[in-house]
């Protein structure tokens, strides 16, 4: 059978996630520290007041916008709104996903062979839908000491082909997160060089406690063709309920043609589900409940994090501007893969070599800091044992 050339990617386990299945299939007690469901995490959600939204939104008969239901991206607005931005619910395309969001862009923005420039190390999600998409995804370093953006990087990766600069605000899983000036810095060189600017914002809503007052939104932004992503999934810790949104802003007339053409693009599939879109409103007013247990548990994890490894000799903890992941990097003599493998096999504790997520410069491996504070405690405990010994 002929298969399309656009999947380019390795589709058999690596070593490790081999060994993660194995361990879990045999039922064994195991450390989850690589947690990134929310709803798996041991949260207080308001159930009863989540399942009449989405009872009550059920019961409306079918009426597609394909740019999604105005009462939606009007929540989406309010939701903005409370963050001190303004933008017309006009101004948002409503989607299934982030993943959908980014599928649709790139459609938008780049025929097959051009090329896409994302952050690096980060989520490998960016790639991979590029690759889906037929467009070639090339990586601009972000600055080693500190993962901050780097314009002369930047720049350097740039190609004739280039159609769109991707930035990811609070990265993943480095959690450095755009400034004022960097956001500045990124729309400068996106306008000089007529690229569009994609900024992914989905932690948005988790910054560290050094952070909380100086968080930057691209939501807004009027110097380059911009578009801001986020969702339910983080926003609300609500990742199957999938309603996200892509906020677009920028020179009026790009923005207003780009609008016009992602909702061609979107009136093709119309994917978004009508109960989920009817209780957008209340769900993201009952997320701030979740949003708040999030900050709490990621802030004390982190200190935790702070006081059990801090002191271990040759391990480093990274700053982290905001989201949910902490960087741990390990003694310049491990290997990420093979300590997160040693681990596993003797303490059953469940990390993510950095490897992953195109950590090349740094031996490193990432914990999340979402995971339940029992479970966090005792994971990061075996995790300095193993390294002290």
């Amino acid at each position: 059978m002929r298969f399309s050339s656009r999947i380019q990617t390795e589709l058999a386990p690596n070593e490790y996630s081999r060994i993660v299945e194995e361990k879990r299939a045999r039922n064994l007690a195991i450390w989850d520290l690589s947690i990134s469901n929310p709803t798996l995490a041991g949260l207080d959600y308001p159930l009863e007041e989540i399942r009449e939204a989405m009872a009550d939104g059920a019961k409306h008969f079918y009426q597609p916008d394909p740019r999604g239901l105005l009462a939606a991206r009007s929540a989406v607005a309010g939701y903005y709104h409370e963050r001190g931005i303004g933008l017309s619910p006009d101004s948002i395309v409503l989607t299934s996903g982030t993943s959908e969001a980014y599928s649709f862009l790139f459609k938008l923005l780049c025929t097959p062979g051009k090329s896409i420039l994302y952050p690096k190390p980060s989520y490998p999600l960016v790639p991979l839908i590029a690759e889906l998409e037929g467009v070639t995804a090339a990586p601009y370093a972000l600055s080693n000491e500190d993962w901050r953006w780097d314009l002369a990087a930047l720049f350097g990766a740039r190609t004739p082909g280039a159609r769109v600069v991707v930035a990811v605000s609070p990265n993943n899983p480095t959690g450095s997160m755009l400034t004022a000036e960097d956001l500045r810095e990124l729309s400068g060189f996106c306008a000089a060089h007529r690229l569009a600017l994609i900024v992914d914002e989905v932690f948005l809503d988790y910054p560290s406690p050094a952070r909380a007052k100086s968080v930057v939104s691209s939501a807004g932004n009027p110097d380059s063709l911009t578009f801001t992503l986020g969702g339910l999934s983080k926003a609300c810790g609500l990742p199957q309920m999938k309603l996200a949104w892509i906020a677009v802003s920028g020179p009026e007339r790009d923005t207003r043609e780009a609008l016009a053409r992602l909702e061609f693009i979107a009136d093709a599939f119309l994917s978004v589900g009508t109960p989920v879109q009817r209780a957008a409103p209340v769900l993201l007013d009952l997320g701030a409940q979740v949003r708040e247990q999030i900050r709490q548990r990621v802030d004390a994890n982190e200190e935790n994090l702070k006081k059990i490894l801090g002191g271990v000799p040759g391990v480093t903890l990274f700053p982290r501007d905001g989201g949910w992941y902490s960087v741990v990097e390990l003694p310049a003599e491990m290997d990420d893969e093979g300590f997160a493998i040693r681990l596993l096999m003797e303490q059953s504790v469940i990390v993510q070599p950095g490897y992953m997520f195109d950590m090349e410069d740094a031996q490193a491996v990432i914990v999340s800091l979402l995971a339940p504070p029992e479970m966090f405690q005792e994971g990061i405990a075996r995790i300095s044992v193993l390294l002290r010994e």
